[in-house]
């Protein structure tokens, strides 16, 4: 894959850290409009996405599967006093699951990222037919939009935007 798809995967890591930077630990659950996902669950979902990614290189899972559970597609954020884990270990997690992906793919066979997208959404496996394609989506695309859901939550709580 292009070192620009790595250039907007190091960009939106770097973009998530300082959306994430000043929120107080008693911001990380808050919903300040019903559907509004918190930063909490916001990052944890970014963060096992990076498994997924791992997943479509033929790598295994990195994070614990109560992360997938309460993370994954699908899931909808718990009470605002479920105990989710810490912004630190949250970021910690996608960084180092960022570094994981940018290692696998660069030693992905080509061959691989070539294969049929495997999900079972025929919207999906259209517009993304190759893994190769829903890689770059999982790292670009679906990212940056979960990061401009942490914006909006951003201004929905009164923090100044960073732009």
């Amino acid at each position: 894959m292009s070192q620009t798809l790595l250039t907007l995967y190091d960009f939106n890591l770097a973009y998530c850290e300082r959306l994430a930077g000043d929120i107080t630990a008693e911001q990380m659950t808050a919903q300040p409009s019903p559907g509004v996902n918190p930063p909490a669950w916001l990052l944890g979902h970014l963060a096992i996405c990076t498994d997924f990614g791992l997943q479509l290189l033929g790598k295994p899972n990195r994070l614990p599967a109560e992360w997938h559970q309460e993370f994954g597609p699908g899931s909808k954020p718990l009470s605002e006093t479920h105990p989710y884990p810490e912004k630190d270990e949250l970021l910690i997690a996608l960084r180092e699951g960022h570094a994981a992906v940018a290692a696998a793919l660069a030693e992905a066979d080509v061959s691989v990222l070539a294969e049929p997208n495997p999900l079972p959404f025929e919207f999906l496996q259209q517009t993304l037919p190759t893994k190769g394609d829903l890689l770059a989506h999982l790292m670009a695309t679906h990212e940056a939009s979960h990061l401009g859901h942490l914006s909006n939550w951003r201004r929905q709580m009164g923090l100044p935007p960073l732009f």
